[in-house]
């Protein structure tokens, strides 16, 4: 890392060096969050209120998880598309922007269809499908315009921000509007809760998309080299294959890219990275199927009501208290994710971040199901903020020293990629993004035949607790943690220096000069300085 008084002088020469570009503001970072806070806003409408209200439809309770169905189908099918074109698209507004443009778009028509009443179910289905998408470019575009030393801060902003909107989102649900003129003016509380998600998503949006600037691609240039330009704070720079820096590193596959080779891509996957789907497969499995039926189980096993019972009665009273009881339980899970968000800025090994995030959704989940009253139900739901938390920071943070750490990853991931080409953030992200649609689909498939079968939603919680235990057990033994593997370099060469220094003594008379001269010198400084780039 250059000296600060040399960097300053960069800095005000406009200089393309890297470490001109090194920090970008954190009021930058926090409109760079502000997506996040809108979307998890959209998702808290979407969880706490859907099943609910397709239940009071009536449409029948072991069909009721199939309406989650055709959004991740549609997700698998076009999401990676997205991610691939991403990393080729040469627009002068940037690589993501049009498509995160295009998909928040996507996200206000679902939410102006589930606000009439008919077309409902497909309103899910456009606003379930384009905000899943959405998680792809938006991180995407992190690890672009991020220095390696930024983006835990960024990852960690975004997972802030994302907590504090699934909290407040969660919190409005959770309030009676009715009465209010709001309540008069629409025909439902529900229209009146998505008529608050799409004007804060409106202003997140717009935030986000005018914070940072993005490197700009074009295919290839005359060598046959990939080159990038743009600076992320003011467009100044030029740069071309600096592989030092991530957010300068082309993403981009080979030019010719069909789709073919993109679903290669999938299929041929670098080992660390299908270790790291595994796991996030898991995780995500898990906390759906809590996520989605917790306020449904709180209408009907905490406050024993029916959603089905006749209008006015009191089972459908207590089922519809149970569901706002809900409401204010997810508040709590999304303010656990925001307050653990802070977790990330203390030097904690990704590792255990990972582990204590589903273990402990393991046990929550578990004691939530043996003991079903509201106490345990509201304390319990906390460690769902936990793994909410790891799930947003872990994966997207060790994807990008898969891509940094050329000395150990670079070869494996141009070696695992169609036509030798090396694999770029976006297709990776929408890869990451794929996990969760599959995750959706084994929800949609499978909890309403079971809940059907059982008899009762409590099944719920246990079910989701089964899957964070496979999770804790894959992010245990399962998942490649960089930050490991250099600690154990680090321990290797400190014995390495010392038995030489042993070695020395025992060989030379001016042993304690050689020793003295060895103990002034920075324990492996190269490999010091790139570990410090890298973490």
């Amino acid at each position: 890392m250059a000296p600060k008084n040399a960097r300053e002088v960069e800095m005000s020469e406009d200089s393309a060096s890297e470490d001109s570009i090194n920090h970008i503001p954190k009021r930058l970072w926090v409109m760079h969050g502000a997506v996040m806070f809108g979307r998890e806003f959209c998702y808290a409408m979407e969880t706490a209120l859907v099943t609910p209200v397709l239940l009071q439809l009536g449409l029948p309770e072991q069909y009721y998880s199939l309406s989650w169905f055709l959004s991740p189908i549609l997700g698998l099918i076009f999401t990676p598309l997205c991610g691939s074109a991403s990393d080729r698209c040469t627009l002068k507004w940037g690589r993501r922007r049009p498509f995160i443009l295009a998909l928040c778009v996507g996200v206000l028509i679902g939410v102006a269809l589930f606000l009439n009443g008919s077309l409902i179910v497909v309103g899910v289905v456009v606003l379930d499908f384009c905000a899943d998408a959405l998680d792809g470019p938006i991180r995407a575009y992190l690890l672009d315009v991020a220095d390696t030393e930024e983006q835990d801060m960024a990852l960690n902003i975004h997972a802030f921000s994302a907590g504090l909107g699934g909290a407040l989102g969660y919190m409005l649900g959770g309030l009676d509007w009715t009465n209010t003129f709001l309540g008069r003016a629409f025909k439902a509380q529900e229209q009146v809760l998505f008529f608050f998600a799409a004007i804060i998503f409106i202003i997140s949006t717009t935030l986000h998309l005018f914070s940072i600037n993005e490197h700009l691609y074009t295919a290839k240039t005359g060598n046959g080299s990939f080159a990038v330009s743009g600076n992320p704070i003011n467009g100044a720079v030029n740069a071309t294959n600096q592989p030092g820096k991530v957010g300068l590193r082309p993403s981009v596959t080979s030019i010719g890219t069909t789709v073919k080779l993109l679903w290669l891509s999938m299929l041929k996957m670098p080992p660390q990275l299908w270790r790291l789907c595994v796991c996030h497969l898991l995780s995500w499995f898990s906390m759906i199927a809590q996520a989605v039926f917790y306020t449904d189980f709180m209408g009907q096993v905490i406050f024993e009501g029916d959603p089905t019972a006749a209008a006015n009665s009191t089972a459908l009273q207590n089922y519809s208290k149970g569901v706002q009881m809900g409401c204010w339980g997810l508040v709590i899970y999304a303010a656990t994710a925001a307050l653990c968000s802070g977790v990330c800025y203390v030097h904690v090994f990704i590792k255990i971040i990972y582990m204590l995030g589903t273990l402990g959704y393991t046990v929550g989940a578990a004691i939530m199901s043996i003991f079903p009253n509201i106490y345990v139900a509201m304390v319990m739901i906390s460690t769902m903020g936990i793994i909410s938390m790891s799930m947003s920071y872990c994966p997207y943070a060790l994807l990008g020293q898969y891509h940094e750490i050329k000395e150990v990853y670079l070869e494996a991931y141009i070696h695992h990629s169609p036509g030798n080409s090396q694999r770029g953030f976006g297709i990776d992200c929408a890869i990451l993004t794929c996990q969760v649609y599959i995750s959706q689909i084994l929800v949609a498939s499978a909890l309403g035949a079971v809940v059907d079968a059982v008899g009762t939603v409590r099944v719920i919680p246990m079910v989701a607790a089964g899957g964070a235990f496979l999770g804790f057990l894959a992010a245990a033994f399962l998942v490649i943690y960089p930050d490991t593997l250099d600690d154990e370099d680090d321990d290797d060469d400190e014995d390495g220096q010392g038995l030489n220094s042993v070695q020395s003594e025992a060989a030379s008379s001016n042993s304690t000069e050689k020793l003295s001269v060895s103990k002034s010198m920075p324990r492996n400084s190269s490999c010091k300085l790139e570990a410090e780039s890298t973490v």
